[in-house]
């Protein structure tokens, strides 16, 4: 998808110069530097490749990023209205354009975002393996634990849970998996990404309804979702628990610390018996840590 929606020229640097396999995020600011993050570091994108320096870096006009929303909306920016209210747009392969830019606001609720003047375009990776190296410490006796991946933002979270469901299916584990995919970049947009066989996937719905309508619909044993946050995302996680479906989630915390310090860490303890950890490194999903629900390390 990145060559539909980039200029030819840069979309060349980016796969000859760089290679889209190696690159996690794309940073885009009007008439600066452009950011690159790749093998867990951040670089400054040239015609010759990637560089510390912002000497010589490429840039982008303010115009050329409305031209990439406008190509990425497929020419219609009012079919991506409500899109544009929570900031960011999903593409076909789970491509995510987070943008930055005037927000219009009507009686306290957002109802567009104009006058782009950032962007940032993270892209999924599929990592076969990723979750391998944990996979039999979150499973006991043919039943999953209900387990936490913990990490900062762009530390391969996604990537893991995106494994785990694969792996589940490659192991010949027959559970009925429900893929919570709130904003489209577990699965992709139209279920685009292989979860494995066991897979049924609920797009673009809040936890909190998401919960509720897949546990009666889907019957699933298994939920997993991305990033928890507020309030109403662990009372689900807590419904869940209620009806005996398991979860498998993520959250933003760069180490145990940071995980204590959530509001809702309370809510989290009673709840999770795995907790794995991951850290930077050259490889999306590095993890440094297993721990049980007592945070005792188990691997």
């Amino acid at each position: 998808m990145l060559k539909n929606i980039l200029p030819e020229k840069f979309y060349q640097i980016i796969t000859q110069k760089v290679g889209q396999e190696n690159i996690y995020e794309i940073r885009l600011r009007a008439n600066l530097p452009v950011g690159i993050i790749s093998g867990g570091k951040a670089y400054f994108l040239t015609e010759n490749g990637l560089s510390f320096n912002p000497e010589n870096a490429i840039t982008f006009s303010k115009s050329a990023l409305e031209d990439i929303i406008y190509k990425a909306s497929q020419f219609s920016i009012y079919s991506i209205t409500e899109e544009l209210k929570a900031g960011y747009i999903v593409l076909d392969d789970g491509v995510r354009i987070g943008i930055a830019g005037s927000v219009v606001m009507d009686a306290g609720k957002v109802q567009t975002i104009t006058n782009f003047s950032s962007l940032n375009i993270r892209i999924p990776h599929i990592v076969r393996g990723a979750s391998a190296p944990v996979f039999d410490k979150l499973i006991d006796q043919n039943e999953i634990y209900n387990t936490l991946i913990i990490s900062s933002p762009g530390q391969g979270k996604t990537t893991f849970l995106r494994d785990f469901a694969f792996m589940l299916s490659k192991n010949n584990y027959f559970f009925n998996v429900l893929v919570l995919d709130e904003r489209g970049e577990i699965a992709g947009k139209d279920n685009r990404i292989n979860l494995g066989m066991f897979c049924d996937v609920l797009s673009f719905c809040t936890k909190e309804i998401g919960f509720l309508q897949g546990i009666r619909a889907m019957n699933p044993d298994i939920i997993l979702t991305d990033e928890l946050g507020t309030e109403k995302d662990f009372q689900a996680v807590k419904f869940a628990e209620s009806c005996g479906v398991k979860v498998v989630a993520t959250i933003h915390a760069a180490n145990l610390q940071q995980l204590k310090s959530k509001p809702y860490f309370d809510d989290i303890k009673n709840v999770f018996k795995r907790f794995v950890f991951l850290a930077p490194s050259g490889r999306a999903g590095q993890i440094v840590g297993v721990f049980d629900q007592n945070f005792k390390e188990v691997l």
